[in-house]
């Protein structure tokens, strides 16, 4: 059995989307609006036919013996060299041996499957046993044309042979006619197209059914036999019509790919291929061809064998791993169809020695290192000499690939300065799992999204392009991993264990379940009572949650105590610690409602409510802060209540419990203060058996506690550094509620006290809230109280608001802004003041005016985060700018130099 034994794809991670071209030459070509539907691959400004080629075989080649090849042939329209073996270049960046065939198939839009034919008969002739086959086009074309749209780049590559075949072979039938839709001629950047409708209708229409009916009267089959029919057309509606009069049903003919990708060239009926190939089941039969001066025709059966192949990047991978740009101006950029600037700095030599290039070929193309055969280093570039200083051994290194050997990035930076199409020029140090560093150019990433630890693989780039010579130079580039920064910034709970109050139902279980998925060990606690703390409660509700976490693989522990006394509290507790040996999250959630108005209030409903918030809180906190100032680190998480902040009729107990826990936090915070113990409080609005008859249906059903879990999971994590801070949360919604106090103002003086009608007379100052401020704890906020703002003068009444804190200073920087400074000038900053009197502000500067307002910026040109109390002291002229930032008071991000443009456009006395 001869047949297919292996697949893999790239798609550029770019994507161009085509309304951006309509977008941008609509105006001169109105026409293209017709097919500017979903997006276009484009490669990146360091890709091109080769370096997407050897992305695909190094897919297809995942966990194979690339010693076991026997040649490679690459097809393709677009190879940057005529006289230079294109496929040659490709082995060297897999590192293949030296004694293999390796050759270019090209000038038609079939070869393709041509190569794959060839390959498919060498193995079949007893010749050769494996052979790699790749296709790749990165086509050009003209601006404000059809062909923009339609076209985009990949690479697909498969390997042949007779062993754990995947697909096996049947067939093929080929037309060869000079049937010309289109050419190039040498020396020609751009192909010559006709019309279109010749090209659909005498060469798509005619010479495509023409081969799949002559592939299928040779082997005797009719499109009965075929469950995938694959064939390139970018025309969508003449791709179907061609399939009908085919006799094949729409769910066999597999999509042209137009919206998510384009029509790649030569690469595209392998593309189509794997696309069907990922989905394929065995027995599956796949009809391929390809197009261009006639057709090649092939027919597959799919094996067992498909189901034990290990997953490949793929197709599906490749298109997933995508960035769409509506930036048209850096796709013409990319694609070289515009001239810019840039600078002296990129008039440095490029010209590549061949000397060297051949005899440093391993480590330029292969990315082959040495590793220490005596003390195991292994190290980029080999040497003579090994760098472990504790060895020194001379010729003791063995070849080391590091193309697939992953990495993390050590150090880096964005230089504006050097020569990039794409800047900042990213670059750093790269670190190798097992040994082995050095310097390396990061691609396919921003700047914002690159961080010390974050893993990289290694992918074969364009370095630079020789355009006097005409040379193309090629090197290793680092690319994060996908989807790795999310991960590194993904909140984890591995290690953490989790202790939850009223866990068997509600906000409880989901807490619960969303902390156990991501790594806690959780005590699920619940009495199991009715919802107004009755009955003898039920182990059924907490044994379930924690049957759930185990379900999912997670470690859990169930516990019925009542919070209400300080012996549940320390049972409760004491189960994590015999269960799992720490304790590092509380989240008292337990509850019960007992509503009454005051005066049918009686004491039992009010101490019952209290006993379960508010003195459930202290029984379980007490016991776990023990453990947690012991660990050096705790996270506590209170629950109050809206009904608590801002008070509801008929809920006098259950409001003073829920703003006690306020209290109890607000002494906490300062008390594990410095044991790393941060405590929060969250007032969710949530969907729960407590507030079931108070909501109306169609509120209560938007209320899901998934939409309060994400805060309290937050809250709960290493990330958070907040504590003394309470949110409201709901619905998708969440905000900060703090207790705030006013300016004050000083009445009487010392054995005079202020008679009632003073009070009346400065009621409006003193019950201003204009300039107020958080306190940090009672002694601040009686600090506050003592120290007002001088009276006014003339028997004036005293006013407040008068103290400088960041909401004045940037009430009065509009007034400090030198417009005679500010020209040309057009910036904006984004001022991120953290501390109890910050926020954030926006700050911008055009046309020599200036606008500042709350808020967040989308794309500030600089943003510069400080302390409340460092900035004012800086805004002040009491902290000069250059200090604080030498300090680290002052962190700016973005472009640094114009942060310096401030003190040169405000003046503040």
């Amino acid at each position: 059995m001869i047949g297919i034994t292996s697949y893999g794809a790239y798609i550029p991670r770019l994507r161009l989307n085509r309304m951006s071209v309509v977008q941008g030459m609509g105006w001169f070509a109105p026409a293209i609006m017709a097919v500017a539907q979903g997006e276009r691959s484009m490669c990146n400004w360091d890709e091109d036919s080769i370096t997407m080629a050897v992305a695909a075989c190094r897919d297809c080649l995942k966990d194979a013996d690339k010693s076991l090849l026997d040649a490679v042939y690459l097809a393709s329209t677009t190879l940057p060299f005529v006289d230079r073996q294109n496929a040659g270049v490709v082995s060297a960046a897999l590192n293949l041996k030296n004694d293999i065939i390796t050759s270019d198939f090209t000038a038609s839009q079939k070869v393709g499957t041509t190569a794959l034919i060839t390959a498919l008969d060498t193995v079949k002739s007893g010749e050769r046993k494996n052979i790699l086959v790749a296709a790749t086009d990165k086509r050009e074309t003209k601006t404000a044309y059809f062909y923009e749209l339609w076209f985009g780049d990949a690479a697909a590559a498969l390997t042949v042979g007779d062993e754990k075949v995947i697909a096996e072979y049947k067939g093929a039938y080929s037309l060869s006619c000079d049937f010309v839709d289109h050419y190039r001629g040498a020396e020609r950047k751009f192909d010559y197209m006709w019309e279109e409708r010749w090209v659909r209708d005498e060469g798509y229409s005619k010479i495509i059914p023409e081969a799949v009916d002559g592939l299928m009267r040779k082997l005797n089959i009719t499109m009965q036999d075929v469950d995938k029919l694959v064939f390139p057309c970018f025309f969508k509606a003449e791709h179907k019509k061609i399939a009908k009069r085919l006799g094949a049903s729409p769910e066999k003919l597999v999509d042209n790919l137009h919206e998510v990708c384009g029509e790649t060239g030569a690469a595209h009926p392998f593309l189509m291929l794997v696309s069907a190939l990922e989905e394929a089941k065995p027995g599956d039969r796949i009809l391929l061809a390809g197009f261009g001066q006639g057709c090649n025709a092939l027919y597959f059966v799919v094996t067992d064998e498909i189901e034990n192949l290990k997953r490949r990047n793929g197709f599906k991978g490749s298109l997933e791993n995508k960035k769409t740009i509506d930036n048209y101006p850096k796709w013409l950029k990319f694609r070289d169809l515009i001239g810019t600037e840039m600078g002296i700095r990129a008039e440095a030599p490029t010209q590549t020695a061949m000397t060297v290039l051949w005899r440093k070929n391993k480590m330029i193309l292969g990315l082959v290192g040495g590793k220490c055969r005596e003390c195991g280093t292994a190290q980029y570039p080999k040497s003579a000499i090994c760098v472990n200083p504790e060895c020194g051994a001379f010729h003791s290194q063995d070849d080391r690939e590091f193309a697939d050997t992953p990495a993390i990035i050590k150090t880096f930076t964005g230089d504006m300065l050097s020569v990039s199409v794409d800047p900042p020029a990213i670059y750093g140090m790269v670190q190798f799992e097992g040994g082995g560093r050095f310097m390396a150019d990061l691609t396919d990433c921003e700047l914002d999204e690159v961080k010390v630890g974050l893993p990289v693989h290694m992918a074969f780039k364009r370095k630079c392009v020789d355009k006097d010579r005409g040379m193309v130079n090629y090197f290793w580039k680092a690319v994060p991993v996908p989807g790795a920064a999310e991960l590194m910034n993904r909140i984890d709970y591995g290690g953490r264990v989790a202790v939850i109050t009223g866990a068997g139902a509600g906000l409880g279980r989901v807490y619960a379940l969303e902390m156990a998925r991501r790594g806690a060990r959780v005590v699920v606690n619940d009495l199991g009572g009715a919802r107004d703390g009755s009955g003898e409660g039920s182990a059924a509700p907490a044994d379930q949650v924690v049957a759930e976490i185990r379900a999912l693989g997670g470690e859990a522990v169930a516990n019925y105590d009542n919070v209400a006394t300080s012996e549940g509290g320390e049972n409760i507790i004491k189960a994590a610690l015999d269960a799992f040996g720490r304790v590092d999250i509380v989240v008292n959630n337990a509850g019960i409602l007992r509503d009454k108005s005051i005066l049918k209030m009686e004491p039992d409903n009010w101490n019952a409510v209290l006993a379960v918030h508010l003195n459930g809180a202290y029984n379980v906190t007490r016991p776990a802060f023990k453990a947690m100032k012991q660990n050096g680190f705790g996270r506590i998480i209170m629950t109050t209540s809206a009904a608590g902040l801002y008070g509801n009729f008929g809920q006098t107990n259950y409001s003073a419990a829920k703003m006690g826990l306020v209290g109890l936090m607000n002494a906490l915070k300062l008390e594990g203060k410095k044991y790393n113990i941060k405590v929060n409080t969250i007032a969710p609005l949530a969907a729960s058996r407590l507030t079931e008859d108070i909501m109306p249906p169609d509120i209560f059903a938007r209320m899901k506690p998934e939409y309060v879990a994400p805060m309290v999971l937050y809250l709960a994590s290493d990330a958070c550094e907040e504590t003394g801070a309470i949110f409201n949360v709901g619905m998708g919604y969440y905000n900060r509620t703090a207790i705030m106090t006013g300016p004050s103002i000083q009445l009487g003086e010392v054995g005079n006290p202020p008679t009632p009608e003073q009070i009346h007379g400065n009621w409006e100052a003193i019950n201003s809230m204009k300039g107020a401020l958080e306190s940090e704890d009672l002694n601040a906020a009686l600090g506050a109280l003592m120290a007002p703002p001088a009276a006014a003068s003339g028997g004036e009444k005293p006013a407040g608001g008068n103290r400088l804190d960041v909401q004045a200073v940037f009430e009065k920087m509009s007034g400090a802004f030198r417009a005679d400074q500010a020209g040309g000038v057009d910036v904006v900053f984004q001022f991120n003041i953290t501390g109890s009197g910050g926020g954030d502000w926006i700050c911008a500067i055009a046309d020599n005016t200036c606008d500042i307002k709350a808020g967040i910026h989308e794309s500030p040109a600089c943003t510069l985060k400080m302390g409340d109390a460092d900035f004012v002291a800086m805004m002040s002229g009491k902290l000069p700018a250059m200090q604080a930032f030498t300090s680290g008071k002052l962190q700016i991000s973005g472009d640094v130099m114009k942060s310096q443009l401030i003190e040169k456009l405000f003046t503040l006395d």
